[in-house]
């Protein structure tokens, strides 16, 4: 038999998974009068006292616990919400050149006269970025969609509409941070981006990287986290970890497409979102994961390009 001390050790123990299940939104029933005895229990806090008369819709049964009536219909629960975290006002981009802008601009004219691939012929319009730059955070992608391409400016479409919310969510403002993608020009049809292409185009995302001098990067999707950390790994195994892009922390997610396709994979997301918001504020706690220690794989990777943007 356990002894007292070692039953108030699992008691504890049980208390904090239990609390940290609930903190992450996770319910154990569909009773919440159920999850709140556990939390009262675990925390060894008294019941609420309870009315003497009994609930209009229920009859009292002296052989038994109070019975709904028949024909009743069952009472609706509200699902508990873990209420979203607050956030103060971001950092702004300290550190860079006094003429970044001017050196952006004339990043941006050079591109949209550029014709080193085969991309130039099919464009409608030079795509390449979004936003000011003016919080230290980048979000990096594939390529232009087809509203993109149509309007010349990143992230217009439908994922670039969930995109602003989920920047929203972490209390920021798209059009403070900078949005860009490796390629500037849409590959037709939203194929995948091939070899000479991205030699081409990857030298202006370096670059932009380099005059912005970002606080943070952040990845949106495989394409864009295996061409900055240069690996074969899925994204799956990525996501959820810290890396490190020429001293630059990155933190790789889903892109929005994906959440669109699978809306499983907004809680993923969101995790990776808290914790983008967590190192722009406060910087990284503790040493990131080398490009070169990047976990790699053989096999060619699966990049799901083609329908990425859900336009044809």
């Amino acid at each position: 038999m356990r002894s007292k001390m070692d039953r108030e050790q699992i008691r504890k123990e049980l208390a904090l998974q239990l609390e940290g299940e609930i903190g992450r939104g996770i319910a154990f029933w569909a009773d919440e009068e159920w999850n709140a005895a556990a939390r009262r229990l675990l925390s060894r806090q008294p019941a609420p006292a309870e009315s003497a008369e009994p609930r209009e819709s229920a009859r009292v049964d002296p052989k038994g616990p109070p019975t709904e009536a028949p024909g009743a219909p069952a009472p609706r629960r509200t699902p508990r919400r873990t209420p979203r975290p607050q956030f103060g006002p971001p950092p702004l981009a300290t550190g860079r050149d006094p003429d970044w802008e001017a050196q952006l601009a004339a990043l941006s004219e050079e591109a949209h006269q550029c014709v080193k691939c085969r991309l130039h012929e099919t464009r409608r319009k030079v795509v390449v970025s979004s936003g000011s730059g003016r919080v230290p955070l980048v979000f990096a992608s594939e390529a232009p969609g087809a509203d993109e391409d149509a309007q010349g400016e990143a992230f217009v479409g439908r994922a670039g509409q969930l995109l602003t919310k989920i920047i929203a969510a972490i209390g920021l403002d798209r059009k403070d941070v900078y949005i860009c993608n490796v390629l500037k020009c849409r590959p037709p049809g939203n194929r995948n981006p091939m070899a000479d292409e991205i030699e081409s185009c990857t030298p202006y995302l370096q670059r932009q990287l380099a005059i912005l001098k970002p606080r943070l990067i952040c990845t949106l999707g495989l394409f864009a986290t295996q061409v900055l950390l240069e690996s074969k790994a899925p994204i799956g195994k990525l996501r959820g970890r810290v890396f490190r892009y020429q001293g630059i922390p990155l933190v790789p997610t889903y892109h929005p497409a994906a959440l669109l396709r699978n809306p499983n994979l907004k809680r993923n997301v969101w995790e990776d979102m808290l914790l983008v918001r967590k190192i722009l504020d406060e910087g990284l706690p503790a040493p990131a994961v080398p490009a070169e220690e990047v976990p790699a794989r053989s096999a060619k990777p699966r990049i799901e390009s083609g329908n990425l943007f859900g336009q044809s």
